[in-house]
């Protein structure tokens, strides 16, 4: 082998026999840049697959969240299937309170209470044995109804106890034509029953008693008598009286007509009185009065919402029907009280996307913090919500605001209220139903004159082109979506299906 003298400044000299072969460092160089290449594309794919599983991860953790909010329905998966069905008779099973249970009327004129779901209840209860008068009634009107002893907000399915008022006396609708009848009541009583196995607790007298209450092992039970309407605090077990608060009617209240019965309903730890004229008046547990001022101003009749975040919100009308709400002070202060314009508009469907919203409508939508009263914007660009007097339906999902009228559909920023898309019905249709089963936006369309099918419609929730749609079942007019069911009927009124 030759020698290689190294000199400074001078290249290097190899040996031609020391060389590498050029031909196997191309194939060597080929090879690495295809290995490179190819653990490029490995590591993209891969790359790609995490990021497509991690997209699709959130949107299964998006739709199981979404799934488990209040009104929304079981998955639709483009054909409507009837299910079970009831008669008008039948309809307190099914759109019995949702809160522990439901009074359910015998065709004999007898109440049964049932605790848990309508379908498969837990146990049941006669508390009212057959009463001829109301025998064969197609429904009737009647005070009678039962409540879990919890507070509002808190879950039925927590107490230990549920109270009924039972009375026998009611308006019984006859027939289709809504011939009916008043039948006296001859014997009106509290019931007290355990909830894990329908066991009496109590049983005490509660004479003219049209309305109650339980709290706090109490039961305020409220009536008119004369001219005064009464609310006596009673306890649970024994029907003694602890005390009493009474609301003198003036001489106008009690020769015109009164605007309705008395109702005493709970929020928090207050006790909220409406009289029978139609004023509203808040009480402590005790029985002293917090607010007696709402609605002295006026003759408007008042009621009561719980707002979003916790505050007390109540809603008058005027003269001419035109609803405006009131943002209750939480000091009880009348001066920091906020009036809001519009009727209150809850949504049914809820999640939590846009905090602290609280949303009024007139002739458009308002939206609110719901702690402070403050606005947040106004929507003018809606279709007439005012048509019809009727309130639009709203469903709060995604940070979006969907609102529904009879002329159609329209999804706003929850945030801004800008207007995202909106969709008009075809001539001759009328949208009816906004609901979701967490997949989709749903509209039900039905025909104004009767002809043609009517059909559910299936929206993606960030655009207004439809995706599919669903014709409702044979015999089925209308679909209402009630307590995370979808439920149709007939356009008589007779019967009544569950839908999946």
């Amino acid at each position: 082998m030759q020698a290689v003298e190294l000199t400074d400044g001078e290249p290097t000299h190899v040996s031609q026999d020391d060389a590498p072969d050029a031909s196997t460092s191309a194939t060597r160089s080929t090879k690495k840049r295809r290995w490179a290449l190819a653990g490029g594309v490995a590591l993209l794919v891969a790359t790609l697959a995490a990021t497509q599983g991690i997209i699709s991860w959130r949107q299964n953790a998006a739709i199981a969240q979404l799934a488990a909010v209040d009104g929304v329905v079981p998955e639709l998966d483009g054909h409507l299937d009837a299910g079970k069905s009831y008669s008008a008779r039948e309809t307190s099973a099914l759109f019995g309170s949702p809160v522990g249970g439901q009074l359910v009327r015998g065709h004999d004129g007898s109440l049964t209470y049932q605790w848990g779901p309508a379908d498969h209840p837990a146990w049941s209860r006669q508390v009212l044995g057959p009463v001829p008068a109301l025998a064969g009634a197609l429904s009737v009107d009647s005070p009678s109804l039962c409540a879990p002893d919890v507070t509002p907000d808190a879950d039925a399915d927590k107490a230990t106890r549920v109270v009924c008022l039972i009375t026998d006396g009611g308006t019984a609708v006859l027939d289709e034509q809504g011939q009916n009848k008043d039948v006296p009541a001859t014997a009106t009583f509290i019931d007290v029953l355990d909830t894990a196995t329908g066991a009496p607790l109590a049983t005490w007298p509660a004479p003219a008693t049209t309305t109650f209450t339980p709290m706090d092992g109490q039961v305020i039970v409220g009536s008119t008598q004369g001219a005064t309407d009464t609310f006596t605090s009673r306890d649970m077990l024994t029907g003694a009286a602890s005390w009493t608060h009474e609301v003198a009617l003036t001489a106008d209240q009690t020769t015109e007509p009164l605007r309705g019965s008395v109702s005493v309903s709970r929020f928090k730890d207050t006790l909220i009185l409406r009289t029978s004229a139609g004023r509203l008046q808040l009480l402590s547990p005790d029985g002293d009065v917090v607010r007696d001022d709402i609605g002295t101003d006026s003759d408007a009749p008042w009621g009561w919402q719980p707002g979003p975040t916790g505050r007390l919100i109540l809603e008058t009308w005027d003269d001419a029907g035109t609803p405006s709400a009131m943002l209750l002070a939480p000091d009880a202060n009348p001066k920091a009280d906020r009036t809001l314009a519009g009727g209150l508009a809850q949504p049914a469907v809820d999640d939590g996307s846009v905090p602290g919203l609280l949303l009024t409508a007139d002739t458009a939508l308002h939206a609110w913090d719901a702690d402070t009263g403050a606005a947040r914007w106004s929507s003018k660009s809606l279709f007439d919500l005012a048509e019809g007097g009727t309130r639009p339906s709203i469903l709060v999902i995604h940070g979006r605001v969907y609102v529904l009228t009879s002329t159609g559909v329209v999804a706003l920023d929850g945030h801004s209220g800008e207007t995202l898309w909106r969709v008009k019905p075809d001539k001759g249709q009328v949208a009816t139903t906004l609901l979701t089963d967490a997949h989709h936006l749903f509209v039900g369309y039905e025909r104004a004159d009767q002809a043609g099918a009517a059909q559910l419609v299936a929206y993606p929730f960030d655009e207004g082109a439809p995706s599919w749609h669903m014709t409702y079942p044979e015999g089925i007019d209308h679909v209402v979506s009630w307590d995370g069911r979808l439920i149709g009927y007939d356009q008589d009124f007779t019967t009544f299906t569950l839908l999946s």
